[in-house]
């Protein structure tokens, strides 16, 4: 059985999620029986992620992650679809509260509402699958506080106890193993 290895360095916006998406259905056409999901990435879109996590979810095969650098913000969300998640020794995470860009230059009332309550939700859509894949941790991190107040740098060696990463591990591919690239330029 080969190694499918899908590697991630890269921000969460629109033309990386479909390169990625097409590189995880191209592995599985090609007969993967698993993925392999190496990742360092600084987050970016939060529905995006949230697409990615719902994604990973229901593929037919099953996933690992490895943690290769950095895995921030919405990154985390990503990572924590993974049934299997590694961290090599020397990684971090990074949690930071939410924030929103505006595109506009004159806003209303109404869309600042709008807005609040989209943030808002999204907070509560993170800490909620961040519970739930974090269910069996030795050590309940408070993610509400550090996605709405109060960043937090999580190293690799604290991140098991966080029940973030299942294990530390330096990775070493199968020297067979197909590789499969998404990057920030298409």
């Amino acid at each position: 059985m080969k190694q499918y290895v899908i590697h991630f360095h890269c921000p969460i916006d629109q033309g990386t999620t479909e390169r990625f998406r097409d590189r995880c259905l191209q592995a599985i056409d090609e007969g993967a029986s698993a993925l392999l999901l190496n990742l360092s990435t600084i987050g970016g879109s939060t529905h995006l992620g949230f697409s990615i996590y719902s994604f990973l979810k229901s593929l037919p095969v099953p996933v690992s992650a490895v943690n290769a650098g950095n895995i921030e913000s919405m990154g985390i969300v990503m990572y924590l679809a993974a049934s299997e998640r590694l961290a090599v020794p020397h990684s971090r995470f990074l949690i930071h509260p939410m924030t929103w860009h505006f595109s506009q230059s004159a806003v209303d009332h109404s869309r600042l509402r709008e807005y609040l309550s989209s943030l808002n939700n999204d907070l509560e859509r993170y800490a909620r699958i961040f519970e739930l894949e974090t269910a069996h941790a030795e050590r309940k991190l408070d993610i509400i506080h550090c996605l709405s107040a109060e960043e937090r740098v999580i190293p690799a060696y604290d991140s098991l106890a966080c029940g973030m990463a299942h294990r530390l591990e330096q990775v070493v591919f199968d020297t067979d193993a197909r590789h499969l690239t998404v990057s920030a330029e298409h």
